[in-house]
């Protein structure tokens, strides 16, 4: 019995963030450029410079004024984005006792606690957000995401299910996302059928999704459904060829099914992208796997 390599899940499970946003007063000539600093501090985050914006933004705390509690607010945000999880941590926290009912801080707290791996902080939070709103669906969502790190899956799919019934969510991309790690917690659960379902909703969104397209794959794979694999893979190394796992997987189904020509040509594209990647631990995988499969019996392909 031949071991083969494992197929993996590939998901882009993205932890929604919304960079806060402040109406800006009327500020006193004294106040004034501070208030220009602030304002600095967002345009640099929706240019994504977030070194510039955490200058930015320290630079309006450090004068300790009417922005501060916004500044410290923002700064976690900015603090996320670099991962910089135990400083986020501290700026959400410092932004939260200047305003208790700062949803947005509540909500990147617990992003800061899931970036230090504080699951169950990381839930308080998005509980804290959800008392105050209940049709957020971010809350929900990270909640899911940090219940899944927790392996509480049923708990996970209850959480990924109410963001989706949030009257708020209207972006398919969003709705894509949750469909597909919705399916994948199925998938944990051995529950391919349901895992299929959602992975199909999350295409039918977004039919270039080639995440849902590998992860179908993968559900299919697990049917041992490997014709539907077969075509699950081959949407992907279409909709994206450098995403060499796909090949790797879909040669292993080519064994499987006795295409060993198909097999090995997939085996020789996947070593060769791994090559050019320059990802040498990957590539000694897929080597050893290639050795495996057609030089450690009689009949191979020369």
């Amino acid at each position: 019995m031949i071991v083969l390599h494992r197929v993996f899940l590939y998901s882009l499970s993205l932890i929604l963030t919304i960079t806060l946003g402040f109406n800006s007063p009327v500020w006193a000539a004294s106040e004034r450029n501070t208030s220009d600093i602030f304002n600095l501090g967002i345009n640099h985050i929706h240019q994504q410079n977030y070194q510039q914006a955490l200058v930015d933004f320290t630079q309006v705390i450090d004068r300790q004024d009417n922005l501060l509690g916004a500044a410290y607010s923002n700064r976690c945000l900015v603090n996320l984005q670099l991962q910089n999880y135990s400083a986020a941590k501290a700026d959400c926290t410092n932004a939260i006792q200047y305003n208790s009912d700062n949803i947005e801080a509540y909500l990147n707290l617990g992003l800061a606690y899931y970036g230090r791996e504080e699951y169950d902080r990381a839930i308080a939070q998005y509980q804290q957000v959800i008392q105050r709103d209940r049709d957020d669906y971010r809350a929900y969502y990270n909640r899911g995401l940090a219940n899944f790190a927790l392996k509480n899956y049923q708990q996970t799919i209850t959480d990924y299910h109410l963001a989706l019934m949030s009257p708020r969510i209207v972006d398919a991309e969003q709705k894509t996302t949750i469909y597909n790690d919705l399916a994948l917690s199925y998938m944990m659960l051995e529950d391919y059928d349901r895992a299929i379902a959602n992975f199909e909703r999350a295409i039918t969104l977004k039919p270039d999704n080639y995440n849902a397209y590998f992860n179908r794959g993968c559900a299919h794979h697990r049917q041992e459904n490997y014709l539907a694999a077969i075509e699950d893979f081959t949407q992907v190394v279409q909709l994206k060829p450098d995403l060499t796992q796909a090949y790797v997987n879909r040669g292993i189904l080519y064994y499987q099914i006795g295409h060993e020509h198909a097999a090995f040509a997939d085996i020789n594209i996947a070593l060769q992208q791994y090559q050019s990647q320059g990802d040498r631990p990957a590539y000694n995988l897929v080597f050893n796997l290639k050795r495996q499969l057609f030089y450690s019996q009689p009949s191979q392909i020369a």
